[in-house]
């Protein structure tokens, strides 16, 4: 009896664990799949690296998050965070540095992958290089994090500059002017010097200037002046002499000779013989005499020679030869009429 009892629990016990095993593997294979459903095969690549990854997480955020992967200031990652992950999707880490580059007056900062060229932060940050422009490094060359690229500007401008080219005053004499009277017959006018400059600059500062070419673009017209030569002088008459030139002279005194003067006509009172070297024949002089000889003030023309007149010497007619001894040798002023 026992041992039926004992045959019967052991088959009742087969089969609860034959339902348990049943139920376990229904679970097991429930789970299997919806494993499968929700995981996701993701390749991560990052800095030449790969690496297959299962993943439960829904987009690519919150793969980042699961697995603590940080982002610096100038990383990146594609596809964008909010994308959805699925099977055979590949999640790329881009891990930047800083550049510098410093032109036109300002600084400038962009992240580019290690190993960037001079180049390609340059191009980056937007600086486009000139023909005459300077870099302190290589364009190909390895970019060095944390050193500033540098580019100097160079300009060059043509400019003209203007220069007023100042008058000359030429003053002449005119003998039918007044002295002391002067009269402008020809108004001045500047002229004009231009010069074209090539002016060089380095980041905006003039480092040099040089004349390309000269020329005079406006001659400059002299301002003429005329300036009277004749001397006035009221002679003791009270008549008003005009004359250019004064001299002193030694005069003596001649009478009758009897004999015609050189010019051919016979001597008389307000003749004078010259030095026709000094005054001309048939020229007319103004005489004044010294003191105490002022009645003999007057004009006299110079129509005879004499052998001892040479020089800055008259000898002056008078009607007697006693007149003539009285009056001797004296010096007096002899004016040249206009």
């Amino acid at each position: 009896m026992e041992s039926q009892i004992c045959r019967a629990f052991y088959v009742k016990f087969l089969i609860s664990v034959a339902v348990a095993l049943l139920i376990l593997t229904g679970i097991s294979q429930a789970f299997v799949r919806y494993t499968e459903d929700v995981s996701h095969v993701v390749t991560l690549k990052e800095e030449g690296q790969e690496v297959q990854i299962v993943t439960m997480e829904k987009n690519v955020e919150d793969f980042l998050k699961k697995y603590e992967i940080e982002l610096g200031p100038g990383d990146s990652v594609s596809p964008d965070p909010q994308q959805e992950l699925h099977d055979g999707m590949v999640v790329e880490i881009s891990r930047n540095v800083p550049y510098y580059a410093v032109a036109d007056g300002k600084e400038r900062m962009v992240y580019l992958p290690l190993g960037s060229t001079v180049a390609d932060v340059l191009e980056k940050v937007g600086i486009v290089l000139r023909e005459q422009d300077e870099v302190n490094f290589m364009l190909g060359a390895n970019a060095i994090p944390g050193e500033k690229i540098v580019v100097t500007r160079y300009d060059q401008e043509i400019i003209i500059e203007k220069e007023a080219i100042p008058y000359n005053v030429i003053v002449k004499k005119n003998s039918n002017m007044d002295e002391g009277v002067s009269k402008v017959v020809q108004e001045g006018s500047q002229g004009e010097l231009q010069r074209e400059i090539m002016v060089a600059y380095r980041d905006g500062v003039e480092i040099s200037r040089e004349v390309i070419e000269e020329k005079v673009t406006v001659k400059p017209v002299d301002r003429i002046v005329h300036k009277g030569t004749v001397k006035k002088k009221i002679t003791s008459r009270g008549d008003t002499l005009r004359y250019n030139t004064v001299k002193t002279f030694q005069a003596t005194a001649y009478t009758h000779t009897g004999r015609a003067t050189k010019t051919g006509v016979m001597p008389k009172v307000g003749y004078i013989a010259v030095d026709p070297r000094v005054i001309p024949l048939r020229r007319t002089v103004y005489v004044e005499f010294p003191k105490g000889w002022e009645h003999l003030n007057g004009y006299y023309k110079a129509m005879d020679t004499g052998g001892a007149i040479k020089g800055y010497k008259i000898d002056v007619f008078m009607e007697t030869e006693g007149q003539c001894r009285k009056f001797g040798r004296r010096n007096v002023k002899v004016y040249f009429p206009k």
